[in-house]
């Protein structure tokens, strides 16, 4: 059957509105109405950057323009910048005390004066030019008590209830449904009991693997584990000699080949799992002077194995300092993530790069940062090539690279063509800006272990915060930052600006919170599982003006990536998606067979998801109901009516018309179980008169009248849909317990509303 269109694409809810140290809100003083009551960040945000100030100074005010390079006070950040507009308002706060002939710097150089280089860029008595002084007024004042309290525009957001957030936390972060001790204390305590109840399931395996897949989708390091040897091929046996038999053809088959390369491969996310379970600051995913391994890692890295209890347990993680081996041998200078063979392999340099590619990716991961957007403009190619190391000495090039370049130096010994051999006496290069970060040159005494002073640099930058909460939204909601709107002429430009003022507001809050909890992961996360952000259901009310974008797609409603919708099947159903003889294997289709087709990425070729769905997603997500109903209606009703999972209210014999009347008795059973199925499937609690239980009747009854009213009615199951086994374990059941034949045609009106059901937006969606 196909998905069911969603009735409502549901919203989310914003935080604090107004940045903590600066002005109130003031009325409305320049004659523009439409301003209302704002404070002096959103007046900024919205009167000031986005009209004229990001298009006429920041060209040459930004890091590496021609204004900075000269010495210009005025040091501008573009939307690029994460914390760009607090750090802007600042610097235009600073500057707007300084005055020339009575009036402030801030209103002469726009008019040319002051021997401003840019000349004149704005006319006096023009619009944007009122703006700017309406602003610098703004910045002497305290605020004005007459506008009160500033009222969010999803103040009347409705969200899921404390028991539906339990659900869906409990199948998004643990991968299973809660257990009826978690379901009482939450029903006990509501809201406030949320808190203890996530706290237990971020103590579970499958939200560690929630963690591996948030940051896999950035740093893709999982390319390793394209095939069983991709990750061992890629790292160097001379340096690890035990890699050495791994790659010999002779043991291409041998059973702890593929366990070596899944722990070299994930080595990066395994850290990164390892320092949140251990609940350790998550500056260590940086910072952290040791590698994590288990038996199969320590076995290719030359690690005593001895110190595990059981060698074969993938699960036991030691911290341990590894040792080159070869003709280089030396300890391996350790900055969590950015040292491991996974993640130099997955980003590699070259003679030319000079590591500029991985220094741009730190800033993506970890800062929330694209660099090649700090300086997004045209170059002309033709004025580059009279210029001697333009990457130094061109403005076209030097505002990137005046900030990746010292990051990038932070790789010096860091072989750029045997991408994770270090050799700790390699000079970096003289035509390049010295090793450093933000501003600040690298101590020499660390040039042989620059990655370990880099890290900690890193990791202190309060970018570093906002950078770990866009990735934890990212993979709880599915769905990306709204970007600062950049076009002030679009005609739905105060809607915009709105639904970005609303979510940054909210990020700073959340950032704050993590930095304040010493940085810990957990606590990042349930921010954003407790705000309506990952629990927004609808609206109260009518729409405020401007909110539409605030409000546009947030909330719940967006589609499972793969391998959370086969966790979400596991949970619900009771038994994996997978081949009927393939039982005792892991081979799920989704994310074995499907994980592309249902919009998945391979960590290679594919490193974007497919987050709307479309006629291939939906064929899987048929395939997939259809099949789980087939294998699972006539096992279940093999079981005792107690003991089953989905059809506790009803009896195989009961139909809803006999002799051409209908059977009340067994129409309420029906329509009770079906009510049960919504519980249990969607997560729905609907009384059994609400429409939508009629509408899954219909599905029964139709199918129902279909089957029996057949000129010859067919009573025999197709072989695939016999209840003759588990479908989990493949265990067959004696025959006298089998269900081969429908001879009520039951069976297969409830694998109806079985298919209609697992098809449904609110199964396949968050």
């Amino acid at each position: 059957m196909a998905l069911r269109t969603a009735s409502f694409i549901s919203i989310i809810v914003a935080a604090s509105a107004a940045a903590a140290g600066l002005n109130g809100c003031f009325s409305s003083t320049d004659g523009d109405a439409s301003t209302g009551c704002l404070d002096n960040r959103q007046y900024f945000e919205r009167e000031i950057w986005g009209r004229f100030m990001q298009a006429n100074c920041a060209k040459c005010h930004t890091p590496g323009g021609i204004a900075v390079d000269q010495g210009s006070k005025l040091l501008l950040q573009n939307a690029a910048y994460p914390g760009f507009v607090d750090q802007n308002l600042a610097t235009l706060t600073e500057i707007s005390k300084i005055s020339y002939e009575g009036r402030s710097e801030l209103l002469q150089k726009p008019l040319g004066k002051m021997n401003h280089g840019g000349g004149k860029v704005l006319d006096e008595g023009s619009d944007d030019y009122n703006r700017l002084a309406t602003l610098v007024a703004r910045l002497g004042q305290t605020s004005d008590p007459s506008c009160g309290e500033q009222v969010s525009p999803l103040a009347n957001v409705q969200t899921l209830s404390p028991l539906a957030t339990l659900r869906k936390a409990s199948i998004d972060l643990a991968g299973r449904l809660p257990n009826q001790q978690e379901i009482e204390a939450v029903r006990a305590g509501g809201e406030a009991s949320l808190d203890g109840a996530l706290d237990g399931l971020m103590k579970e395996d499958v939200f560690f693997e929630r963690v591996r897949e948030m940051y896999n989708d950035l740093m893709l390091t999982d390319r390793g584990m394209q095939y069983s040897g991709a990750a061992i091929n890629f790292t160097s046996a001379e340096l690890y000699p035990g890699l050495a038999i791994f790659n010999d053809p002779n043991y291409y088959s041998d059973p702890r080949r593929p366990l070596v390369n899944r722990a070299i491969a994930r080595e990066p996310l395994d850290l990164i799992a390892y320092v949140v379970r251990k609940d350790r600051p998550f500056t260590e995913v940086l910072t952290a002077p040791y590698a994590v391994v288990n038996p199969y890692s320590a076995l290719a890295y030359g690690v005593d194995v001895s110190s595990f209890a059981d060698p074969t347990n993938y699960n036991d993680w030691k911290e341990v300092q590894v040792t080159y081996q070869g003709k280089t041998p030396g300890p391996v200078p350790h900055a969590g993530v950015l040292s491991t063979p996974a993640f130099v392999n997955r980003w590699q340099t070259t003679p030319t790069n000079r590591s500029r590619a991985r220094a741009r990716r730190i800033y993506q991961f970890f800062l929330a940062t694209d660099v090649l957007k700090i300086a997004d403009r045209p170059v002309d190619a033709s004025k580059l090539t009279a210029i001697q190391n333009p990457t130094m000495n061109s403005e076209y090039c030097n505002v990137c690279h005046k900030t990746l370049d010292p990051l990038a130096g932070a790789f010096r010994g860091w072989d750029e063509n045997d991408y994770e051999r270090f050799n700790t006496q390699d000079q970096w290069h003289s035509d390049m800006e010295a090793p450093g970060f933000g501003g600040e040159k690298m101590d020499p005494t660390y040039y042989s272990k620059a990655l370990q002073w880099a890290g900690p640099k890193v990791a202190a930058d309060p970018r570093f915060s906002l950078g770990a909460a866009y990735v934890a939204y990212q993979g709880l909601t599915g769905r990306k930052p709204i970007s600062y709107p950049t076009d002030s002429a679009s005609p739905d430009y105060a809607s915009k600006i709105q639904g970005w003022e609303t979510q940054d507001a909210f990020f700073r809050d959340v950032a704050a919170k993590f930095t304040a909890s010493k940085f810990n992961f957990k606590s990042l996360v349930k921010l954003i599982v407790l705000s309506p952000y990952y629990r927004g259901t609808g609206y109260n009310g009518a729409l405020p003006a401007n909110a539409a974008a605030a409000l546009a797609d947030l909330g719940i409603g967006e589609l499972l990536s793969p391998e959370a919708l086969n966790r979400k099947i596991v949970a619900v159903t009771g038994a994996h998606w997978r081949k009927d003889y393939d039982y005792a294997s892991q081979h799920d289709y989704l994310v074995e067979d499907y994980p592309i087709l249902f919009g998945g990425i391979d960590s290679d070729s594919v490193v974007e998801r497919t987050r709307v769905p479309n006629s291939i997603m939906a064929s899987v997500v048929s395939r997939m109901a259809n099949e789980q109903s087939c294998r699972l209606t006539a096992f279940d009703f093999t079981r005792p009516q107690a003991e089953r999972r989905f059809f506790k209210n009803v009896k195989l014999d009961q139909v809803p018309i006999s002799a051409g009347a209908e059977v009340p008795g067994s129409i309420a059973a029906i329509k009770e179980n079906i009510r049960y199925l919504h519980e249990l499937l969607l997560g729905e609690d609907l009384p059994v008169t609400d429409p939508e239980i009629e509408r899954t009747y219909q599905v029964f009854l139709g199918t129902w009248k279909e089957l029996s009213g057949a000129a010859k009615p067919e009573t025999g199951l197709d072989y695939g849909c016999w209840g003759r086994s588990d479908p989990q374990t493949g265990v067959a059941l004696p025959d006298a317990s089998a269900i081969h034949d429908d001879k009520n045609f039951t069976v297969r009106a409830w694998g109806a509303v079985f298919t209609y059901l697992l098809s449904d937006w609110k199964f396949t969606h968050h």
